[in-house]
C-alpha cells in the first residue's frame, strides 16, 4: 500500500524537468515488436505502466534493457503465445500488442486490458478494424485470439477518435497489404510521435496529427537500429502547473513539446495566472485568482483534455464564484468529487456535469484514490488545503504514471512524503 502525507500552505517556486509521456512511450513500446532490430527510446519514463509492458514484451521473447530514462527493445527474435497475467490486467496499452503482433506474425492471443476504473473503455473499434481488414476473431470470456495469414488494407470510419483504437488500426495496418485509410482519426500528440517513430522503421505514415491517416502497408521490415526521443508528459506538466496554480507561487516546466500544452493551459489564463512560454520551457505564475471558469468541456485532442479534468476540479474548488464541468470523454470520472468534499469543497455532481461552487479553502483529512489523475488531483489538494492531508493509493495508480511526483513537488517547494 501506498501512502502520500502532504502539508498543505507552501508556495511552489522553482524549475522541473517534465518526464516523457507515458501515453507516448507504451504505443512506441508496442511498435517495436514491428522491428527486427534494436529500438532504443531516450526521454522514456521510470513508471510501472513502463515496467509492465516490459514484461509483456519479454514474455513475447524480446530482450529488454533499461537504464533510468533509457530503454533499448531488442525483437529481433520473438515467440508468439498467449499474453496475459497481471501485466495485461494492469496496464490499459496492453491491447496495442494485438496490432503490432498481427502485423508482424498474423496471430496473437491476448487477455483482456486493465488500467483506471474510470468509465467503459470498450474495444470495439479496435476488433471491428481488425475484422474489416480480414481478421479472423474470437471472443473469450477473459481475451480475444486474432489471427489472419495477411491483413488486407482498407478504408476504416471511426464512429469516435478514440486514441487506442487509432494507435491499434495503425500498428495493425503497417503489416496489411495495400492502403489502409483511418478517417475520423484521433489527433493526439501521442500519436504524431508513433507515427515518427514508424517512419524511422521504413513505414509510410501519412497525415499523423489530423482526422485522416494513411498507412501503406510493408511486407515486412529489414530491421536496424533506430533511435526516438519520447515526447514530454503533457498531462504531467499540466499537473504540476494546476498545483502551482491551487497553492499559489511560480514554477518553471521544460518541455520538448510546448504547442501541445495550449489546452491545457487556456483555463490557468482565463483564471487570472500569467503564462510564459519559452522555445522549450512555460512558465506559470499565480498569487490571486478570481471569478469561477465558467464552463468547460472535456474533448479529444485538441480540446480540454479528460486527463486533466480531475485536476481542474482541484484548482476550481478554492476559485471565488461558480465553475461548470462537463465530462464527455468517460462516464466515471468524478470518484475525485466526495474525496474533495471531505476536505470541504462544494460540488454537485448530475450525470456528466460537475458544478462547483468555490470556497476559501480547503482542510487536510484522510482521502482515498480511484485512478491515476484522480489521485495527482488530491495531492494538488493537500498542497494547497491547510493542515496535514493522508492521500492512501492503496493500489499504487499514481506510480503507474508519474515518475517522481514526491521528488519534484518537495523540490518545488511542496511538504509531501511517500511511504
Amino acid at each position: 500500500m501506498a501512502v502520500y502525507y502532504v502539508e498543505g500552505g507552501n508556495c511552489l517556486f522553482g524549475e522541473c524537468e517534465i518526464q516523457g509521456s507515458k501515453n507516448a512511450v507504451l504505443p512506441l513500446m508496442a511498435a517495436a515488436l514491428l522491428n527486427e532490430g534494436y529500438t532504443v527510446l531516450h526521454n522514456c519514463p521510470n513508471i510501472k505502466d513502463v515496467h509492465y509492458m516490459s514484461d509483456i514484451l519479454c514474455d513475447l521473447g524480446c530482450k529488454i534493457w533499461h537504464d533510468k530514462n533509457l530503454l533499448i527493445i531488442d525483437a529481433t527474435e520473438i515467440s508468439p503465445g498467449a499474453i496475459g497475467g497481471e501485466s495485461v490486467s494492469n496496464v490499459r496499452a496492453s491491447i496495442l500488442i494485438a496490432g503490432a503482433m498481427l502485423s508482424r506474425v498474423g496471430h496473437v492471443m491476448i487477455g483482456l486490458p486493465g488500467g483506471c476504473r474510470i468509465g467503459e473503455r470498450p474495444t470495439d473499434f479496435h476488433f471491428d478494424a481488425f475484422e474489416k481488414m480480414g481478421v479472423s476473431i474470437i471472443h473469450y470470456e477473459d481475451g480475444v485470439e486474432c489471427e489472419c495469414d495477411r491483413m488486407k488494407g482498407c478504408e476504416i470510419n471511426l464512429p469516435f477518435p478514440s486514441v487506442g483504437a487509432t494507435e491499434n488500426i495503425i500498428l495493425a495496418a503497417t503489416g496489411a497489404e495495400g492502403i489502409t485509410i483511418i478517417n475520423g482519426a484521433a489527433r493526439e500528440p501521442e500519436i504524431v510521435d508513433l507515427c515518427l517513430l514508424l517512419q524511422q522503421f521504413g513505414i509510410l505514415v501519412e497525415g499523423a496529427g489530423t482526422s485522416r491517416i494513411t498507412i501503406k502497408g510493408s511486407k515486412g521490415l529489414t530491421g536496424g537500429d533506430v533511435a526516438h526521443s519520447v515526447i514530454s508528459d503533457r498531462i504531467v506538466a499540466g499537473t504540476y502547473a494546476y498545483a502551482a496554480a491551487a497553492a499559489k507561487g511560480c514554477i518553471t516546466c521544460k518541455i520538448n513539446n510546448l504547442p501541445m500544452m495550449e489546452s491545457i493551459l487556456n483555463p490557468l489564463s482565463l483564471l487570472g495566472c500569467k503564462i510564459e512560454y519559452g522555445n522549450d520551457y512555460f512558465k506559470v505564475t499565480c498569487h490571486e485568482m478570481h471569478n469561477g471558469l465558467g464552463s468547460i468541456v472535456t474533448a479529444p485532442y485538441p480540446g480540454f483534455p479528460t486527463d486533466m479534468q480531475s485536476q481542474l476540479m482541484s484548482v476550481l474548488v478554492t476559485v471565488p464564484g461558480k465553475s461548470v464541468i462537463e465530462e464527455n470523454i468517460f462516464e466515471k470520472r468524478y470518484h475525485i468529487a466526495g474525496e474533495l468534499a471531505k476536505m470541504g469543497a462544494c460540488i454537485h455532481i448530475k450525470n456528466d456535469i460537475a458544478v462547483i461552487e468555490g470556497v476559501d479553502c480547503l482542510h487536510g483529512e484522510n482521502v482515498r484514490v480511484c485512478d491515476l489523475r484522480g489521485g495527482a488531483a488530491l495531492i494538488i489538494a493537500g498542497l494547497c488545503a491547510k493542515g496535514a492531508t493522508v492521500v492512501d493509493d492503496a493500489f499504487g495508480y499514481i506510480d503507474r504514471g508519474y515518475e517522481n511526483i514526491v521528488g519534484d513537488f518537495t523540490r518545488l517547494g511542496g511538504c509531501i512524503q511517500y511511504e
